[in-house]
């Protein structure tokens, strides 16, 4: 991974630590839209402890072609990623939030 790329990664992880994610995020050429504040329900397939470079999740959820990421701060350096395969329900969720594809 390049210096520039790990940079990104961590200024994403302190983004996401303020709650100032971007509002969509493309992996490869799908698009997945920021539901702040929630959690998706479905099927997990995987799950990312103690998240260190956004990229984890990323290439986890190209993977398993994966239809949501749930994202959670579980503290202040703590995050956890789960890559889900389909969507059923989104719920509120405070520390939560999650990409759901389109």
């Amino acid at each position: 991974m390049s210096p520039s790329t790990s940079s990104l990664a961590l200024l994403i992880l302190i983004v996401f630590s303020l709650a100032n994610l971007p509002a969509s995020h493309y992996i490869g050429d799908r698009a997945y839209f920021l539901r702040q504040n929630s959690e998706c329900k479905g099927g997990k397939v995987y799950e990312v402890k103690n998240v260190r470079d956004i990229g984890q999740c990323e290439e986890a959820c190209r993977q398993f072609d994966c239809a949501a990421v749930n994202l959670f701060q579980l503290s202040e350096f703590y995050f956890v990623c789960e890559i889900l395969q389909y969507v059923n329900g989104v719920i509120p969720a405070q520390g939560a939030a999650c990409y759901i594809g389109q």
